[in-house]
């Protein structure tokens, strides 16, 4: 029994799935992937997931049906996006990356055992778990309390609107502060760990939440306490929300179907929590809306809307993101970064390139309704509302996630 616990975890295809969780990790817009010192890691990350995908489908044994139509259904994906290629004028020269991007996704999520799909995202969990007590240490001593300084000053392009090079403080490349918050006259740092901004990594401790709480059988108490403190710090909107919402049905969704008084007493008492949840957001959205950032993210909506408009069914171009700043209102000045992926990519792509998140959306709702598996469902419902909320439009771990349904 021991011997074939080893050859199954040191095995070519668990290889591939360790190596696959890293990438899709830090290619989640670490700062390293906007640093222009490190010019060539988002190349080294696609090419980490082409040849950890061609590791697992060569070593992969017993192959079914599944698969062979994973290879039909990749083939016509990539035609269908090079047919709007054809069609676009803009014609971005990262084009043909984010095809191959796509379509690598696409195959490996049909070649992949359940098994290991599940293994990758308790993998995934791991390392962002790491990621989370570093961070939170270092925002604590660090950033919050001053007892120790930062190591060193990086730079990176991210909040840049023409291109060029911002500093961010850098404690021993462990934890980076590239946000802080303003209440009344005090300034907090907001914690963004190794990540770009504070809500991608309240993105990721979300994730990581959600994987904990809906994608094993048993959830680690400890484990939620710890993700739930990481997340507060990153003082994100999106992050609160879904936190809460996902802690509500994740009350209200176990055990049921067992007639217990519990099970009653949780089915009286629901409306009551779910009227107090509402209240909470509320009160969470009107305060994020009379701050800037509130702002800012409306007129993300309002500008990605009106481009959108102008071209409904083909976009205006994958990647002219000129297609919604035009759109922004004037009040922003230089504040011209995008917040949102369902924006970007219906002014990028139209309801054309919105097709393939519709659809695997809906298939994966669909089949979890029709076996009532609620757990997987409240994951890939609230994975939306995250997805829509945060600029993860083209990143790798939330292609994984969409079309792993398929």
């Amino acid at each position: 029994m021991s011997e074939r616990k080893l050859v199954i975890k040191f095995s070519a295809p668990m290889a591939a799935v360790y190596l696959l969780a890293v990438t899709l990790v830090f290619e989640m817009r670490s700062v390293w992937t906007a640093m222009p010192k490190y010019s060539r890691i988002n190349d080294l990350l696609l090419m980490a997931l082409v040849g950890a995908t061609v590791v697992y489908v060569i070593f992969r044994k017993h192959y079914t049906k599944h698969f062979i139509n994973g290879i039909i259904t990749t083939a016509a994906l990539c035609a269908y996006l090079f047919l709007y290629y054809f069609y676009d004028e803009y014609k971005s020269d990262a084009f043909p990356k984010m095809v191959l991007r796509i379509c690598t996704i696409c195959l490996l999520c049909f070649a992949m055992r359940e098994e290991h799909k599940q293994k990758l995202y308790e993998i995934i969990e791991n390392i962002i778990l790491v990621i989370a007590v570093v961070s939170l240490a270092f925002w604590f001593v660090g950033s919050i309390l001053g007892l120790i300084q930062p190591s060193g000053i990086e730079y990176t392009i991210w909040s840049s609107t023409d291109g060029s090079e911002v500093p961010i403080n850098n404690y021993y490349h462990l934890y980076f502060e590239t946000q802080y918050q303003r209440f009344f006259d005090t300034v907090f740092m907001r914690n963004s760990a190794i990540f770009t901004e504070a809500p991608m990594c309240s993105f990721m401790f979300c994730f990581a939440f959600l994987v904990e709480l809906f994608k094993k059988k048993e959830y680690n108490v400890k484990i939620c306490i710890l993700l739930l403190v990481s997340i507060v710090t990153c003082i994100s909107t999106t992050g609160y929300v879904v936190a809460i919402i996902a802690i509500f049905l994740k009350y209200l969704i176990s055990n049921t179907g067992k007639h217990t008084v519990s099970s009653v007493l949780k089915l009286a008492i629901a409306p009551i929590v779910l009227i107090i949840i509402v209240l909470v957001m509320e009160y969470v959205f009107e305060s994020k809306l009379q701050t800037t950032s509130g702002s800012l993210r409306v007129d993300d909506f309002v500008a990605g809307f009106k481009a959108w408009m102008l071209h409904p069914i083909m976009g205006n171009g994958y990647g002219n993101s000129n297609s919604y700043v035009y759109m922004m209102s004037t009040f922003r000045i230089d504040r011209k970064g995008f917040s949102n992926s369902l924006m970007q990519i219906l002014a990028y792509g139209g309801l054309y390139l919105f097709a393939p998140y519709a659809g695997s959306f809906g298939l994966g709702a669909y089949r979890y309704v029709k076996k009532a598996d609620w757990n997987n469902l409240v994951f890939i419902c609230l994975f939306m509302v995250m997805f829509i909320f945060t600029i993860t439009s083209f990143q790798m771990l939330p292609l994984f996630v969409f079309f792993a349904l398929l």
